[in-house]
């Protein structure tokens, strides 16, 4: 009987030793099947955008997985494996992941704007206190302070280079110089709003009177009957006082209670009668020194230049593109918008250069802004649904590359200056976790961007020079 318990022994430790192994083989199955599993989520969420938290789920699941799978190994390879599985995470990560989420750059307080930018100088100003601070461009540090003293809701334009126009609702202006925060000129203008300026005159309107001032010193310099007015940009609805960025001519109407279409284009620098004009219609601009009125030539659209500084008159008729159009002034030239062209007609003698937009892109009217050198345009199918979107110049009709990883939707336009604008974005990453993207844009290209994450949906953002503020950030226009 003594003798039959070593071969008991070894049939027991025989059959643990085997109980073990098939507990170790299903083990090694289920992380397998868990792998497997992982795997094909993660496809999931790639083919079906179904977002961070299911990308980041398949990556820890396959991690896990990974980890059991090699506890059957050595402890040198148990290592390694355990390695792997946080290198399957991280790069996960940083495969789908749009760089960069968190660009650098500075905060401001709630309620605070950017207004102003120049010579590593950036002007913020609290909309409720009315506080302006110039602060450095690089991080945030406070160089000067000043305030614009107003009882109400003030506005803003940068004029050049080291100027800032400050208004309110109560007609009160001034000119404050970016580079210290001193006040060059300050007064009121009963009833009148800033109009235009260029690089030696500012001209305030109001229906009545049009009056320009030593953009200086503030010194009246001229005023002139009749309300300035900008031309109607193709467009049923628009305001004919709104800001012009930069002009040297002004169109003004005949006062109150006349059509507002204009009676006369004034020098800017001087308020004298340049040319009287009698346009039928409030589809004009002025672009060089004419004055471009469109109208008809029998069933053709027309231009009908009038010169404005010596020079000679002309009509030019074209084809119009489409029922929708706008009428703007693109690098000095007077330009026709329409859904798959732009034309361009030469102010000095009324010649016509058309533009067309190549593989079929079409301009997108209802998203973005189309005024400006840049337009959004886009693809649709058979049944209208959108299946892309793109920047597209007008100047030349070929798509501005917006560089960066992730699929540009929902674009937005906002023009800066005549070659330069900023384009808003969402873009979704590999597993469809969107940003918000804004690139700046100029001379045709790409020449910075940041990207930041989307939280409550996009909002209202400001730029000024290559500074650009959302929600609270400011950051310097970057490449990715």
């Amino acid at each position: 009987m003594p003798d039959a318990l070593p071969g008991l022994e070894f049939s027991l430790a025989e059959d643990i030793a085997k109980g073990r192994q098939q507990r170790a083989r299903r083990r090694t199955i289920a992380a397998f099947v868990v792998l497997g599993v992982a795997v094909v989520v993660g496809i999931l969420t790639v083919v079906l955008d179904w977002g961070w938290i299911a990308w980041i789920a398949a990556l820890v699941i396959a991690a896990v997985a990974l980890t059991v799978v090699s506890r059957q190994l050595s402890t040198v390879q148990r290592i390694g494996a355990a390695v792997a599985a946080v290198a399957v995470i991280v790069a996960g990560v940083l495969v789908v992941r749009i760089p960069p989420i968190a660009p650098h750059g500075w905060t401001v307080d709630e309620g605070v704007s950017l207004v102003a930018a120049h010579d590593g100088i950036a002007v913020t100003l609290d909309r409720g206190t009315h506080a302006l601070r110039g602060r450095a461009t690089t991080d945030g540090r406070e160089v000067w302070t000043s305030s614009f003293f107003s009882s109400g809701r003030a506005d803003w334009k940068q004029l050049g280079e080291d100027s800032l126009l400050l208004f309110d609702d109560d007609s009160k202006a001034a000119v404050i110089s970016i580079a210290d925060g001193k006040t060059k000129w300050q007064q009121d203008m009963p009833d009148q709003q800033p109009f235009t300026a260029n690089d030696n005159v500012i001209v305030f309107s109001s229906d009545a009177t049009t009056t320009g001032f030593d953009l200086r010193t503030g010194k009246k310099l001229w005023t002139h009957p009749g309300g300035a007015t900008a031309g109607s940009g193709g467009q049923s609805g628009y305001n004919p006082r709104r800001w012009v960025p930069r002009s040297d001519w002004i169109a003004v109407d005949g006062g109150p209670n006349t059509s507002g279409r204009p009676v006369a284009v004034l020098d800017a620098r001087t308020g004298r009668v340049a040319a009287a004009v009698h346009p039928k219609s409030s589809d004009f601009a002025i672009a060089g020194k004419t004055f471009v009125e469109f109208g008809y030539d029998e069933a053709r659209r027309a231009a009908k230049g009038t010169a404005l500084a010596g020079g000679r008159s002309w009509v030019s008729p074209f084809v119009r593109g489409s029922v929708t159009e706008v009428l703007d002034v693109i690098d000095g030239q007077a330009r026709a918008l329409y859904g798959n062209k732009a034309v361009y007609i030469n102010p000095g003698n009324g010649h016509l250069r058309e533009v067309e937009f190549k593989d079929d892109w079409s301009v997108n009217w209802f998203d973005g802004r189309v005024s400006g050198r840049y337009v959004v345009v886009e693809k649709r199918d058979y049944e209208s649904k959108l299946e892309a979107e793109a920047v597209a110049d007008t100047v030349t009709g070929e798509l501005v590359s917006l560089e960066g990883r992730g699929r540009p939707v929902d674009l937005q336009i906002e023009q800066l200056s005549d070659d330069t604008a900023v384009a808003q974005t969402s873009v979704a990453d590999a597993v469809g976790a969107e940003s918000t993207r804004y690139t700046l844009i100029d001379d045709g290209a790409a020449q910075g961007q940041v990207s930041m994450p989307t939280a409550g949906g996009r909002g209202s953002f400001e730029t000024a020079g290559r500074l650009f503020r959302s929600g609270r950030r400011i950051v310097a226009l970057q490449k990715d």
